[in-house]
């Protein structure tokens, strides 16, 4: 199974070629996408056509990471004759776009769910779904293959508490887990640490820790270290482009 990182920026950034939240991942024929932040769908055409995307999962309601659904929507309806990957996300997804866009079937094209505490099948992979702690209707993803055995990859979306993670992570996962605050003081408590999201690899027996979504003013040398001293495993800090193999 292989991971691609489209885009790690947080809520914003100042960094320039930098797209927020969203994960490329692929098994066998299969692929899905993990959120779709700010600029990440034409990010995303780096690596392949939305044409051979089975789904996308949206983690939850914050904007950095499902806002580009509207340029992924228009594609669909105005490129590809109304074909696109079915669409999964919190249960309010639709209908907030909806309001958004001033059209109650903004997003009918797209088939798909709403998210709940359970396990999805699309394709050669399997994604199992739990809530977190972030805002209402919150979601971390646990990616493996159909056919089970092999290492999955644990995605935390945004989340305040490393137990959260622990019932989705199986010894030898890759972890990608978001650490906002970094080395630095947790603000509000919405977000993890690096610190935290270490704590979450040590405990849950994962490969590697792969720390995401760090603030601009967050230095990302000082959160792999914080990472670091908790977790013995590999500690990589996210870059567009990255591409990693769960085994």
């Amino acid at each position: 199974m292989k991971l691609t990182v489209v885009g790690c920026a947080p809520s914003y950034t100042v960094r320039a070629g930098r797209s927020s939240s969203c994960y490329l991942v692929e098994h066998g024929t299969t692929r899905i996408i993990l959120d779709l932040g700010a600029g990440s769908f034409a990010e995303t055409w780096r690596y392949t056509s939305f044409g051979d995307v089975a789904a996308v999962f949206i983690s939850h309601m914050h904007a950095d990471h499902n806002v580009d659904l509207i340029p992924l929507r228009h594609w669909v309806k105005y490129a590809n004759r109304g074909y696109g990957p079915a669409l999964y996300g919190p249960a309010e997804l639709r209908a907030r776009f909806g309001e958004f866009q001033a059209d109650k079937d903004f997003l009918s094209d797209l088939a798909g769910e709403a998210l709940a505490v359970r396990t999805f099948a699309v394709g050669d992979l399997r994604i199992e779904a739990g809530r977190v702690t972030h805002i209402p209707d919150s979601f971390a993803f646990r990616v493996s293959a159909a056919t089970g055995g092999g290492a999955g990859l644990v995605y935390s979306g945004d989340c305040a508490a490393a137990d959260d993670l622990l019932p989705l992570l199986h010894k030898g996962d890759i972890l990608l887990s978001e650490a906002a605050w970094g080395a630095g003081k947790i603000e509000v408590p919405i977000h993890m640490s690096a610190a935290q999201a270490g704590e979450a690899a040590a405990r849950g027996g994962a490969s590697k820790l792969i720390l995401t979504h760090i603030l601009d003013d967050r230095p990302e040398s000082a959160a792999r270290a914080a990472a670091a001293k908790l977790f013995d495993g590999e500690v990589i800090v996210a870059q567009p482009g990255l591409e990693l193999e769960a085994r």
